[in-house]
């Protein structure tokens, strides 16, 4: 399955999910950690807040998302690779 398409179904259907509802299950963070890494950009996907407000959310794009996620498996596949032969 695509990756990016399983974001899709996982966060219904949203494009643009909020940092603290991924930050714990993706990066191992809580959300304000995860904010405050935000604010430093900081984590290794872009987050941004679609409005010029300290009280808009962090938001990341599953397009983002799935990109990252699948360049971490392909490393964890060669790493895999080059132990197991």
């Amino acid at each position: 399955m695509n990756t990016y398409f399983g974001l899709l179904a996982e966060f219904n259907g949203r494009a643009e999910i909020p940092l603290e509802e991924i930050a714990p299950r993706y990066f191992g963070i809580s959300a304000k950690t995860a904010g405050a890494r935000a604010l430093a950009q900081a984590l290794p996907v872009p987050a941004y807040r679609a409005l010029d407000s300290q009280k808009s959310p962090w938001l990341v794009s599953a397009v983002d998302l799935a990109r990252y996620l699948d360049e971490r498996r392909e490393q964890a596949r060669s790493q895999w690779r080059m132990v197991n032969g």
